[in-house]
């Protein structure tokens, strides 16, 4: 099926591509090759509380990004692999 401008639509009822990623040690698939600081926070930590004293420390290792490791800073994105990118991510207090 294509679109108005021609471009090719996935068939009505079929899913989008899935990405392996693991999130504090357990495995998560997302339909996102890009995830941002605030949807692995909301993976690590479901429906944390919006407090200006609680803050996420996230790290991830093996991405499709140059760089392939580091920390992700609030705000920020990181492209992922079809599977096999892993982020902890750490809560602390404001200090």
């Amino acid at each position: 099926m294509t679109d108005t401008k021609g471009k090719q639509n996935d068939p009505p009822g079929q899913d989008k591509k899935t990405h392996s990623i693991v999130v504090n040690g357990t495995q998560h698939e997302v339909q996102d090759d890009v995830m941002s600081y605030a949807a692995i926070v909301e993976i690590a930590f479901p429906g944390h509380p919006n407090n200006p004293d609680i803050l996420f420390a996230v790290t991830f290792d093996n991405a499709r990004s140059n760089p392939h490791q580091g920390m992700l800073s609030e705000g920020g994105s990181v492209k992922i692999k079809n599977k096999g990118t892993i982020f902890d991510v750490t809560q602390t207090n404001r200090s």
